[in-house]
Formats: C-alpha cells, sequence, structure tokens
C-alpha cells in the first residue's frame, strides 16, 4: 500500500517561544517568485497550531475519541490516513481556518472495524452539537468515510475523498507482512525498510525549497503503535465497496494525483463514474499527501467545492511550477 502512514519518533517542532501565541505566525516564507503563493513555513505553522487549536477527547459506545480543533464557520471533518497524527494536517487546516471550523478526528485504539471508525464521525458531530458537517478524507479515511456516508447520509453535506481506496486485495507477501506487523512491539516508525518504502513512494514530490517537510511527514506518521496500525490495515481486507457506492448521493469531489499509486486510481476512477454526484479533479505534478506537499493547491480545490459562490475561479489551474 502506498499509505501516507509512517516513521520516527518526532523531531522537537520549533520552540512555542520561537513563535509567541499571542503573534500569528507566518503565513509563509520569502516568495520564491512567479505567480504563485509563497510557501508555508510548516514548522512555525505547526507551533501555532498546536498552540491555536483546541484538543478534545471524550469517550462513547465504549471508544475513546480525539482530535483537534481550529477555525471558524460551517464544520468541515477530517480523516486521515492509517497512522496520521491531526497535526499532520496543519498547513491545509491553517489555510482553511477562517472559513471553516476544521475538526481533525485521531482514530480510537480499541475500534475493530471501519464500521466503528465510521461511527466516531457521527458521535463527535453529536458531541460538537453539529447536526451536519462537511468531510474531508485521504487514502484509509476514504474508507472510513465511504462507510460513514452509508451509514449516516443524512449528517454529511458534502464528501471531499482524496487519494480513495474502494477495493483492497491483499497479495500473498502483504499478508505474511501483516501477519508479522501484529506481532511487533512499539512503534510504527522503528520498521527498519519504512523510511526506504516511503522515501521511494513520497520523496520526489515534496517541495524542493524545503527538503525539512519531508521529515515532517515522517515524524508525525510514526508515533502510532505498530499493533493499531496492523489493525487498521486488516480492517481493509475483503473491501470492496465497487457495487455499492451508486447508492450514494453525496455530493462529493474526488481527488487524484499524479503519484499515487494503481489502487489509489483505479478507485478514484470507481467512484467518478459511479457516483451520482461526483466530480472528479487530478493534482498534477504532486504525490500521495498533498495536504502536506502542496496545501495551497488542496486548500483550493476544497473551497470552491464547499463554498462555490464564494470561489468561482478554475479549480486546478495548471503551471509548470506548481505552487506550494
Amino acid at each position: 500500500m502506498s499509505e501516507d502512514t509512517n516513521t520516527t519518533t518526532s523531531p522537537t517542532p520549533e520552540s512555542a517561544a520561537s513563535v509567541p501565541s499571542s503573534e500569528a505566525a507566518p503565513e509563509s516564507m520569502p516568495a520564491t517568485g512567479g505567480g504563485c503563493p509563497t510557501p508555508l513555513a510548516w514548522k512555525q505553522v505547526r507551533t501555532e497550531f498546536l498552540n491555536q487549536s483546541e484538543e478534545f477527547s471524550f469517550t462513547e459506545s465504549g471508544l475513546t475519541i480525539s482530535g483537534r480543533v481550529l477555525g471558524e464557520g460551517p464544520p468541515l471533518y477530517f480523516l486521515n490516513g492509517i497512522s496520521a497524527s491531526p497535526a499532520l494536517f496543519c498547513l491545509t487546516v491553517w489555510l482553511l481556518r477562517d472559513e471553516f471550523r476544521c475538526v481533525i478526528l485521531d482514530y480510537p485504539s480499541k475500534a475493530r472495524n471501519l464500521d466503528q471508525l465510521a461511527q466516531t464521525l457521527e458521535l463527535t458531530a453529536t458531541q460538537f452539537g453539529d447536526d451536519q458537517f462537511d468531510l474531508y478524507a485521504t487514502s484509509f479515511g476514504t474508507a472510513v468515510a465511504l462507510h460513514a456516508m452509508q451509514n449516516i447520509p443524512q449528517r454529511i453535506q458534502h464528501a471531499v475523498l482524496q487519494g480513495p481506496l474502494t477495493s483492497m486485495k491483499f497479495s500473498m507477501a502483504e499478508r505474511l507482512a501483516l501477519a508479522a506487523l501484529g506481532w511487533l512491539p512499539g512503534q510504527i516508525g522503528r520498521l527498519p525498510l519504512r523510511r526506504a518504502v516511503l522515501q521511494n513512494n513520497h520523496s520526489r514530490w515534496f517541495p524542493p525549497f524545503d527538503i525539512t517537510r519531508w521529515q515532517f511527514l515522517m515524524a508525525e506518521t510514526g508515533n502510532v503503535a505498530t499493533r493499531d496500525v496492523a489493525r487498521r490495515v486488516k480492517m481493509l481486507k475483503g473491501l470492496d465497496l465497487t457495487d455499492q457506492v451508486s447508492a450514494i448521493d453525496i455530493p462529493t469531489l474526488v481527488i487524484s494525483s499524479e503519484g499515487e499509486g494503481a489502487r489509489h486510481r483505479e478507485s478514484a476512477a470507481v467512484l467518478a463514474s459511479k457516483l451520482p454526484n461526483a466530480r472528479a479533479e487530478e493534482i498534477s505534478n504532486t504525490g500521495h499527501v498533498p495536504f502536506v506537499t502542496h496545501p495551497h493547491r488542496l486548500a483550493k480545490l476544497v473551497r470552491q467545492f464547499l463554498h462555490p459562490e464564494l470561489h468561482a475561479e478554475s479549480c486546478n489551474t495548471s503551471a509548470a511550477t506548481p505552487p506550494a
């Protein structure tokens, strides 16, 4: 799986004292030229995201549900990959915080299937008093989102599914690796080949002006227990929503990217053709984690889909050197 899952212990972010919480974090680093938005200074944005967002945790139906909230406006819920943390969305959330109240969920470790994970959306929305909400999901999170779109369609107004998964068939090698993964202690970031696999799948799509952003991905996806990751991967065993998605009528934006693996691209094609109320977009010159590598482009797509009356320009204009 080309999942945005993994890595080592998190490097110490820039001290909160380096960017006082009473001051707004810089929106960008110095401009690099052209007509592109200037790149976000991720370390400072991450620090301010952690300072300004509200952390929440509650227990309901046997599940301890936690996450972070930042922003003002209609609720936009985020579902991440196998082992991503809420902070991994900080660059995109920072750009959306003035238009949406962004609610980023962690996955409860005691959840045993995709339906239980989908239930956390409903429980959290009820906890926050949100009768309805919009939804953004990436990779593994899209499988959770599709179950929620089937189970509680009345609660979800719009969905943005990026790098989706609608079906999963494990090879023999993958099944053996998964069986071994479930017995390994410690965190997923300690796996010996993890860095090499992620680097091969993702590193070429990272902005050359800031090599530390790659370290950000590695750090924020490596602090989940290996057994929890194995449990979530097992939830995908036998997944096949190909014939079920045609019954989902929720307006949906399906986002794929040039650097995604075959499973994600095939799933995006299935959703684009079978969802009755879908629109498809592809982000060129990007990989599987545009919320880290190209947050301006992703935020633009999200804004224009959810608030078309405010953002009428073209959703994804091409550029020789895409903005970060």
